[in-house]
């Protein structure tokens, strides 16, 4: 079976990644100068390791949307409204599209999408699926007992922004930053008190993992629904800086 994975950034190469190693022929749209094709096999590699697996499947790149056929299909670019809208829309079906999205309603980018989302690092074994409309049962059940197979929760969810899982660890975060940058409590004694019983999270290395990046686009979108989303000024400086936590290797630190 084909999976269509548009996009070829830090989530879709991971995500990409995963299904060839569950053996399926995956088909990936890039539309970038680099080939990203060394950067796939080395997050097989990774996840080979870790599941004790070799990968069953195979990789194969088209930078024509025009070119993809009617096959399972999950879109993967950044967390920005018009671009995902924009790609979805230029291909030639309407049928069995998922999104990756992390923040974003999906009867905002179109009302065929479904919800498809994985965590990252995407050896995380957690995935949230929301079923909409315009898929094909028989596939999606292909893919959701491939994973099953491979010990992967599958979360149902409705269509909200942040789905369930970032409406709870973006909630800590923002919260976190909150209390730095507008009650300016010190950094070290929130720090401690998340890291203890009360929470048992550090939101720097939580934002680290995802991306300063990722990060903001995930509060400034759930922001957008919920005010009760704080959009910290240290994540827009650190993005601004081009420090963007372990997928470029500078990490955010305050």
């Amino acid at each position: 079976m084909r999976i269509n994975i548009l996009g070829s950034g830090y989530m879709g190469k991971q995500i990409s990644a995963l299904f060839k190693l569950i053996g399926f022929d995956v088909l990936i749209w890039h539309n970038n100068s680099s080939d990203p094709t060394n950067q796939i096999n080395i997050e097989t590699k990774k996840l080979e390791k870790n599941f004790n697996v070799k990968s069953l499947g195979s990789i194969s790149l088209e930078s024509d949307l025009s070119k993809f056929e009617n096959n399972f299909t999950i879109e993967t670019v950044t967390e920005n409204l018009e671009i995902k809208k924009k790609i979805i829309s230029s291909l030639n079906y309407k049928e069995n599209i998922f999104s990756n999205t992390s923040s974003i309603k999906l009867s905002d980018i179109g009302q065929n999408i479904n919800g498809f989302h994985f965590m990252n690092p995407v050896s995380i074994k957690l995935i949230e699926i929301c079923k909409i409309t315009n898929f094909s049962k028989v596939k999606l059940l292909n893919v959701l007992n491939k994973l099953k197979d491979f010990s992967y929760d599958i979360i149902d969810v409705h269509d909200s922004p942040g789905f369930l899982i970032n409406k709870i660890i973006f909630k800590d975060i923002s919260y976190f930053f909150y209390l730095i940058e507008k009650e300016l409590f010190s950094v070290d004694n929130v720090l401690k008190l998340y890291q203890n019983d009360i929470k048992k999270i550090n939101p720097i290395r939580l934002i680290n993992i995802i991306g300063t990046d990722t990060c903001l686009h995930i509060l400034t979108n759930l922001n957008k629904y919920d005010k009760k989303f704080y959009v910290p000024e240290k994540i827009k400086k650190a993005v601004k800086n081009n420090i963007l936590g372990l997928k470029n290797k500078k990490l955010f630190k305050i």
